[in-house]
């Protein structure tokens, strides 16, 4: 994983310094999409909505993006990596603490939870943009393949603090992260509609409870 952030590192430090520009437009676009599909969904939301959220022209959307759907994906990347960056950089000072696996293993899902957005316009617009996918044939390969590119790296990640605390599992690493994420985005959901003040440690106990109880002695 550290040789993905390298790589990323590495692709910006190569880039031209124009296009700090494009990349500061595309984030803004990126954030304008996250409101209106919340509000709208993706199907009703329109280009010149989301560019006038943004403060742009259609111009400028259709220069970063050749299409709502590529935004889609785009809004999923941008997610993801956040995530992925802040795990990669934090999951080993849980691995390395000297307590129990049990409140090791509490502390992991917190974090996991935490480095998710748990901001309700976020967690609305991500599964919005999922429906959208089972509506529009020509939205699900992208979305798929954007499923397979993140799939390897979170497995990496969850059977590195396995391994590293001598954990057994019932069942393989792949269906417990299957399993946590579908229980993470039906309780947020849920969190959501009930106005809960502390959605993340709502959802963070459930996931541990679920955690703890598909381990094996």
């Amino acid at each position: 994983m550290s040789n993905v952030a390298t790589s990323r590192n590495e692709d910006c430090e190569e880039m031209p310094r124009v296009s700090a520009r494009r990349a500061a437009t595309r984030e803004r676009l990126a954030e304008a999409a996250i409101r209106i599909f919340a509000r709208k969904g993706v199907e009703g939301a329109t280009v010149e909505e989301i560019c006038d959220d943004a403060g742009f022209t259609r111009g400028a959307f259709y220069s970063n993006f050749e299409s709502k759907n590529a935004l889609c994906i785009d809004v999923l990347q941008r997610c993801m990596g956040r995530t992925l960056e802040a795990l990669t950089v934090e999951l080993p000072s849980v691995t390395d603490t000297d307590l129990p696996v049990p409140e090791k293993l509490d502390m992991a899902i917190r974090l996991a939870t935490r480095t998710v957005s748990g901001d309700p316009d976020t967690i609305m617009a991500i599964n919005e943009i999922r429906l959208q996918a089972v509506r529009d044939p020509e939205l699900r390969p992208a979305y798929l393949a954007f499923n397979s590119s993140t799939e390897p790296v979170l497995h990496d990640l969850a059977s590195d603090v396995i391994v590293a605390n001598g954990v057994h599992l019932g069942i393989p690493v792949a269906d417990l992260l299957s399993i946590l994420g579908t229980l993470y985005e039906q309780q947020m959901i849920e969190a959501v509609i009930a106005e809960a003040p502390d959605r993340t440690a709502i959802v963070s106990e459930k996931m541990t409870t679920l955690l703890k109880a598909l381990i094996t002695e």
